[in-house]
């Protein structure tokens, strides 16, 4: 498994990165299925590789997982953020140098405009 910080998802299949990200939110198949609107079968067979998801599919399960589609086919290197425990550590500035939390500050309300939670 990759490092905590830096997630190489290059290296990893579809489907792996689908369990990855799923995993890396503590939210079981059946959790994401409901979230994204899809069957719970449906994520268990894009996981095990035994189903080929359609682009709508993909766009539910990225948006459950607070991602951009783009991190699901990522070709190279990518750092995912796990917005919640960005959002907790923005809360508490005292933890942070005062540059990272304006770039913090930048990247959430970015991330707010677009929609991305």
């Amino acid at each position: 498994m990759p490092k905590k910080r830096q997630n190489r998802l290059s290296r990893y299949t579809l489907p792996e990165r689908v369990r990855y990200l799923r995993q890396s939110r503590e939210l079981s198949q059946a959790q994401l299925a409901k979230k994204a609107k899809v069957s719970q079968s449906t994520i268990a067979q894009i996981e095990s590789g035994r189903k080929d998801p359609s682009i709508s599919t993909l766009k539910k399960i990225a948006k459950a997982l607070e991602v951009e589609i783009a991190i699901l086919f990522a070709s190279e290197d990518v750092l995912v953020f796990d917005l919640k425990k960005l959002r907790k550590k923005y809360n508490s500035p005292d933890k942070l140098h005062p540059t990272i939390y304006m770039a913090l500050g930048k990247i959430i309300r970015y991330a707010k405009d677009i929609g991305f939670f």
